[in-house]
């Protein structure tokens, strides 16, 4: 069991602010942290709304507050990104403190907006114009809000504040406006001269607040100038209020816990089970520690113990054996493994080939038979000793014939096939039992056969290439014996090599037409006495 240390790092995320607006840092209490491989490191998180673990695939939670990692021997270090959603008021967004905190290219007037381009920041637009309604601000009701006849001559700023955002955050600023008299106003949202998103239109019913946002992604040096810009050139109509402008982005911020692996007692073995037939040897070593510079602990559960870098063993038993590998190096850093599995199967043994033909007979382990009969075999052996021998086949192959039969069960017992035609050349019937687990027994026996012969009763050996030549017939003829004689009993050919064929001559001339005598004796070292012919042969024109 592989000893487990546990390490708590405690990461802080908190904000800062510029001036009004919030801004993000991150500190870690353990810059780095040295383990040994596999254990497990506990890592907290505070300060920020969200987190996101990250460079580490051990990591056990990507988003949550205390995640932990199992350190790897290439575990380098984990990344902890902090997130806060930030929600800021413009500068005076409100107008709670009057006309102040922002610029205007419209005129100010606090009395009176009579005119078109004027603005004033007031509780009630009526107050600054009679033919405006009373309204309260969207805050309170009670409070202040800009009050606006718009411009009656196209483009101009409306309002504009400078703030501080953190570089590159994305980031959406909303407001609320109000229709005094429509047709409604219509407004642009502009960043350092490049329009934000559409026109934002007041809302087409009068006396009713309405929300507008527009998003942005803020400069890299922090700093934004926004304006409002209105649009409508209409000589009537384009009066509104403006209230509650807010800014809202999201702050993220990054840090790193450096991890260092301890001296690793690193483990890689051969996976592949091992297997063998009624015995096994086999040698496991960690492909890892070429040098031998750990220490080891073989445990298999045959009752093995052994310490040396490589594992040597043989097992004579048939059965499953499992096991495991214990190291442990100089920084008391420690690892196991499960050994690969190993199987020591039985080969189920066949006692004996059985070959059996009409006129046959064995002579020193050779089946001797005549060629023109069926042949028999079969085998016969022990009993299975596991699954009942359902998956046990036998497997009969005679010469280049193959007879299977997959399932021989568990019983001694004997099987076969019969009867089977056979080539007349020698070749060898074998039995192969395969155990299910792929165990083979086999037994072979050479078929060998006596000679034939058969001789042709004529002869023409006029020279128009039809039997101008005695040929005679055989199989398995080692010497072929032939005597030919005249009607008087002399002996005119004689030859003892099975391709030598007369052609009708005698002392280099053509014999006369008439009857002569054959007589023929074949033999091959299985035969125990020749195979004999005798017979007249016609010797025609």
């Amino acid at each position: 069991m592989r000893r487990v240390n546990f390490f708590l790092i405690v990461v802080l995320l908190f904000c800062w602010s510029v001036h009004t607006y919030a801004q993000c840092s991150v500190e870690v209490s353990n810059d780095s942290l040295t383990a040994c491989v596999g254990d497990t490191i506990f890592l907290s998180a505070s300060g920020s709304q969200s987190y996101e673990w990250s460079h580490d695939a051990t990591l056990s939670c990507d988003t949550c507050t205390d995640p932990y990692v199992i350190l790897t021997d290439t575990s380098s270090y984990v990344v902890v990104k902090g997130k806060d959603q930030n929600f800021q008021w413009a500068d005076n967004g409100n107008f709670s403190s009057g006309n102040t905190g922002f610029l205007s290219n419209y005129t100010y007037n606090a009395t009176s907006i009579w005119n078109a381009s004027t603005y004033a920041v007031g509780p009630n637009p009526n107050a600054v114009h009679p033919n405006f309604g009373t309204w309260g601000d969207h805050t309170t009701g009670t409070g202040n809000y800009m009050l606006v006849n718009g411009s009656s001559t196209g483009t101009k700023i409306l309002w504009r504040q400078t703030v501080l955002l953190p570089p590159g955050a994305q980031v959406t600023m909303k407001w609320w406006m109000l229709t005094f008299v429509s047709p409604a106003g219509s407004l642009q949202l502009k960043l350092l001269g490049t329009n934000i998103g559409g026109t934002a239109s007041t809302p087409s019913s009068t006396g009713i607040w309405q929300q507008t946002s527009r998003s942005f992604t803020a400069p890299a040096s922090g700093s934004a100038t926004i304006n409002l810009v209105t649009l409508s050139g209409a000589g009537s109509g384009n009066d509104f209020g403006i209230d509650d402008i807010s800014l809202e982005y999201q702050c993220e911020v990054f840090d790193t816990v450096w991890l260092a692996p301890k001296s690793d007692p690193q483990i890689l073995l051969n996976t592949t089970s091992i297997f063998g037939c009624d015995s096994v040897c086999f040698t496991i070593e960690n492909q890892l520690d070429t040098l031998g510079l750990l220490n080891y602990q073989w445990i298999l559960t045959d009752g093995t113990m052994d310490s040396n870098i490589v594992f040597n063993h043989c097992i004579r038993d048939t059965g499953d054996y499992l096991g495991y590998l214990l190291t442990s190096s100089f920084d008391g850093c420690t690892d196991s493994v499960a050994l690969p599995h190993v199987r020591v199967g039985h080969t189920r043994q066949l006692d004996s080939l059985i070959t059996a033909s009409d006129n046959g007979s064995l002579w020193n382990g050779i089946w001797i038979m005549d060629p023109q009969e069926t042949l028999g075999v079969g085998a016969h052996f022990e009993a299975s000793l596991g699954n009942n021998g359902m998956q046990d086949s036998l497997y009969i192959r005679v010469g280049s014939q193959g007879f299977s039969n997959g399932n021989i069960g568990a019983n001694q017992m004997a099987a076969g096939w019969s009867p089977i035609t056979v080539s007349d050349e020698p070749f060898y019937a074998c039995a192969y039992l395969f155990t299910s687990e792929g165990c083979v027994d086999s037994l072979c026996r050479e078929v060998a056969f006596y000679p034939s012969i058969s001789v042709p009763n004529f002869l023409t050996p006029n020279g128009d290439g039809i039997n101008d030549e005695l040929y005679i017939e055989h199989s398995n003829a080692v010497i072929l014996h032939q005597r030919i004689f005249n009607r008087w009993g002399q002996l005119i050919y004689e030859s003892f090599d099975p391709s030598s064929m007369w052609k009708g001559t005698y002392e280099g001339q053509s014999v006369a037409p008439g009857v002569y005598f054959i007589d023929v004796e074949a033999t091959n070292p299985y035969s125990t006495s020749p195979v004999t012919h005798q017979s007249v042969i016609h010797v025609m024109d």
